[in-house]
Formats: structure tokens, sequence, C-alpha cells
């Protein structure tokens, strides 16, 4: 009768090992499709140069679509800021209320004298606030730790994509 539960619990140990390596296997394939889905609608143009089929024209063809941008009155830009503010997770450390967070809060942000963490002062204008969406360990704001906001906006591709930093550099300023 020992040999039959023996035999029995090995049975029981490989169909819960079968069991537990679908639910693995599905959450795998569920993170690549959210992840693919993501990155057709958020996807960077780093990607772009290691595809040699790709004509050589696409940056044009990107910065095309990007030139408008400078055109689009403010209050358009800013509502597309917001909406990349909400989609891409920047609330998570920056806040619109001023209260404390792993970011400096955007309320107040723009126009203001920031204290770095080498102790001088810069202006929080729009050339600031750029190079600090598309290159964040550039100058770190008094009080914060660099490679935070590198980490978390590296797969956006910011620096490749003008229109979406000057929309959330637009939205940035409707924060006082």
């Amino acid at each position: 009768m020992a040999e039959g539960q023996s035999g029995d619990g090995l049975g029981r140990w490989l169909l819960g090992g079968l069991v537990v390596g679908a639910v693995v296997l599905g959450l795998m394939i569920g993170a690549y499709t959210i992840g693919y889905d993501r990155g057709k609608t958020h996807g960077s143009r780093s990607a772009t140069p290691t595809t040699p089929s790709k004509p050589q024209p696409a940056p044009t063809t990107t910065q095309a679509a990007t030139t408008p941008a400078s055109t689009v009155p403010a209050a358009q830009l800013a509502v597309r800021g917001k909406q990349l503010y909400t989609s891409d997770g920047c609330a998570a450390c920056h806040s619109l209320s001023g209260s404390a967070g792993a970011g400096p809060t955007f309320k107040g942000l723009a126009g203001s004298t920031v204290t770095l963490t080498d102790g001088s002062t810069v202006t929080a204008d729009d050339a600031y606030l750029s190079r600090s969406i598309t290159d964040p360990d550039a100058q770190i704001v008094k009080g914060y730790n660099a490679g935070i906001m590198s980490a978390a906006v590296a797969g956006y591709g910011l620096p490749g994509k003008p229109a979406d930093v000057q929309s959330l550099v637009a939205f940035i300023k409707t924060q006082r």
C-alpha cells in the first residue's frame, strides 16, 4: 500500500508542477502582450537604427511628425502633456499638489529657482525642463537621487520624441 501512495504523491507533484508551469507561462504571455501593445503606442526611435531594412529617411518622417508641435497652441500641448503625465507614470513620482514624492512636485515648478545637489541654482525654464525630461541625471534637484527617473523613463525614448517632451513641458507650465 505504501508503494501506491508514493506513486500517487509523485503524480500529484507532477500535476502541480504542470499547473504552476501553465500559470507562469500564461503570465509571461500576458506580460509580453501588454509590453508589445505598449511598445506600439510608445515605441522609441532607438529601435529604428538596429533594423537594417528600415529606410534611412525614417528620422525625417519622425521630424516631420514632430515639427508641427511647435505650431500647436500651448493649451493643446498641455492637454497632450497631461495625457502623457497620466499614461506614462509621471504621476507616480511627481505630484501636482506640492506634496513630496520620489521626484519634485510639478506644482509651481515652471519658472521657479531650483537648487541642485551641487549647490548651484537654475531657473526651471523650458530648456531646463526639457533637459530634465530627456537627460534626467544631468542636473539633480537637491534632496533627490540620481538614477531613479532615468531608469523609469529609459524605455520611452524621450530624447527622440521632441513633441512629447514639448507637451510635457507645456503641461508642467500649467501647474501653478
